[in-house]
């Protein structure tokens, strides 16, 4: 057992990790039914049980937020009578003034009233064949998409889509369309602050979090309570929200926990919505573009590998080609980002595959994180990597060797040179239910490993030095509070269509069942134009005297000796991926 341990941080971070555990509840419903093979899902889950002797299956979960942001949520979650000790969440040692904040308890939506009723059913003994979210089985592939028949009344089919439906213009917490139950010491919500009324739109927001040694200590208490579980611990995956104060509160903690875990390997995904341009403040425009570079090189500095994920525009990007999605709403571009990182970490809860041809088309190229984060790192000599993907993932076109057409995987990292390659230094490619072109199905693992690396790489776009290939024959299964963002062309199956099968676009988990997905982790030098950014800009504003950028260094706390580190660190980033881009920096010094 390899176990790894999700840390998610921030609002936004968490609504990513919401649509993931969704992800990982589809799949552990398939497994039962034998659906998805060669999964270990034990990487991500740890077995408990109730006061009650009820055995639970949960996630390996820390995850932290704002006072307020679970909704109609308790923090304890529902399966746990879990009264905790004191914590340092409630301990007020403040002897000044005090301002109270009340706020109406929040009534749980349709669909969570949905799911408990469900739980009820079951926990009373009633396991006759009611409707279920997490156990939908349509028909096979050869019944028209129009009919993808189950095992329902029609009236509570017309029920579940309405139901689905209203979470599209309702959700506002990331708990509303949480399938998972959390346990008790899983969430930590920040003490004096709350959602919706404490600022946290910028860096200096989360300075200073953990300064109080009661409030570290809780959040360290809870982080070992997940690892001193694990037989084997392989690594933290980090979900932070990189859009305000939650850059800092993630740096402190990853400098607090260094010295315990510097020998566990670190992966942090640096995740954004989309934005808007700073407004025409020239002061707010500072802060922001400090906060990229400030972020980047604390960040960068604590974890063995950063991604940074989250495009300005998303729903104009080429990765949503197939999407209807809104980039006002998170809760639809939360769903495409944790689309990609659920294919991406896949090698790390993928099954070893034996010697023989039936144990490989369980899927091949299982990898821990260690060994990814050491390829993709270049040995730690490159530590920003890029996130490709493709959602759906491209048709496979079976007997033409080396012809899968890695082209159509487009960057979810922001301010990428795409038509710059340089020379990609390593990759990790994870390829998952890929389907045959011209409607041929699903392809077998071998079929998957001829076209993609057999025969001249006329598709590769430069050259490579190392790779790790991950192939899973399962899809991706779509939850069914997954967002209706898929296009009118995309099948059930999640095959591209010539033609709409579909008068309108935006469906979603109650059309779709499952969809191939390709991504890609690499550290190859297209990486250039982000570091350089982040590094320019800094000089210009952190360091130019004739900027305001020094004194709001100086307000975030920074003394001079730790700015001129943080441009160290910039630079050093940058030299990684050019010695050309690295020597002219240095002379314009």
């Amino acid at each position: 057992m390899r176990e790894v341990v999700t840390v998610q941080l921030g609002g936004f971070a968490n609504f990513v990790g919401a649509h993931f555990w969704n992800f990982q509840d589809e799949v552990l419903g398939s497994l039962e039914d034998g659906g998805q093979i060669g999964l270990d899902m034990d990487v991500l889950y740890r077995v408990g049980e109730t006061r009650q002797g009820i055995a639970t299956y949960m996630p390996r979960l820390l995850a932290l937020d704002l006072r307020g942001s679970l909704g109609a949520v308790r923090a304890a979650g529902s399966l746990y009578e879990y009264s905790p000790q004191l914590q340092s969440s409630s301990v007020n040692t403040w002897t000044g003034p005090t301002v109270v904040h009340r706020h109406e308890a929040i009534p749980k939506n349709d669909f969570l009233k949905y799911l408990d009723a469900e739980s009820e059913g079951w926990n009373a003994g009633d396991h006759s064949n009611q409707p279920s979210f997490s156990s939908i089985e349509f028909q096979s592939t050869n019944v028209p998409e129009s009919s993808r028949s189950r095992d329902i009344a029609p009236s509570e089919e017309t029920k579940e889509r309405s139901l689905v439906k209203s979470l599209d213009g309702s959700v506002e917490f990331w708990t509303d369309y949480l399938k998972a139950h959390l346990h008790p010491r899983s969430v930590y919500e920040l003490p004096n602050t709350f959602h919706g009324v404490t600022p946290f739109d910028n860096y200096s927001c989360g300075q200073g979090f953990f300064k109080e040694q009661e409030q570290l200590e809780e959040v360290e208490n809870r982080l070992r309570f997940f690892v001193e579980e694990c037989d084997h611990l392989q690594g933290f995956q980090f979900m932070v929200d990189n859009s305000g104060g939650f850059a800092a509160v993630a740096a402190d903690f990853l400098e607090a926990v260094g010295d315990e875990y510097n020998r566990t390997p670190h992966l942090l995904f640096s995740l954004r919505p989309p934005w808007s341009p700073p407004s025409a403040s020239h002061r707010d425009a500072v802060i922001a573009s400090l906060h990229e570079s400030v972020s980047l090189a604390r960040l960068s500095s604590l974890t063995n590998l950063l991604v940074p994920v989250g495009l300005q525009q998303l729903a104009s990007s080429q990765f949503s080609k197939y999407t209807c999605v809104n980039d006002s709403k998170i809760f639809h571009t939360s769903a495409l980002y944790a689309t990609a990182l659920n294919t991406i970490t896949l090698p790390f809860r993928m099954q070893v595959s034996g010697p023989t041809e039936a144990s490989q088309q369980k899927g091949v190229g299982s990898s821990d994180m260690s060994n990814t984060v050491r390829l993709v790192s270049c040995s730690q000599q490159k530590k920003i990597a890029l996130l490709e993907a493709a959602v759906p993932g491209p048709p496979l076109p079976v007997g033409t060797p080396g012809a899968f057409d890695l082209t159509s995987l487009s960057s979810l990292t922001p301010d990428v040179d795409q038509s710059y390659f340089g020379t990609q230094a390593a990759e990790a490619l994870v390829i998952q239910g890929a389907r045959i072109s011209g409607g041929g199905g699903s392809a077998s693992v071998a079929q998957v490993l001829e076209c993609t690396y057999t025969g001249k790489p006329a598709n590769r776009r430069g050259a490579i030095s190392y790779c790790q290939l991950s192939v899973s024959p399962n899809p991706v299964p779509i939850p069914v509070p997954f967002p209706c963002i898929f296009g009118p062309n995309i099948s059930a199956r999640g095959d591209i269509l010539p033609n709409s099968i579909a008068s309108v676009a935006g469906r979603g988990g109650l059309d779709i069942l499952s969809i191939p997905v390709a991504a890609r982790l690499t550290s190859r030098d297209s990486l250039l134009p982000y570091v350089k950014g982040r590094l320019m800009s800094f000089r210009k504003l952190g360091l130019s005297r004739a900027s305001i950028g020094g004194g709001v260094l100086e307000d975030w706390g920074f003394m001079k000796e730790e700015v001129q580190d943080l441009a160290e660190v910039l630079g050093n980033l940058a030299g990684a991926y050019s010695d050309r881009m690295h020597a002219s920096s240095t002379d314009s010094d």
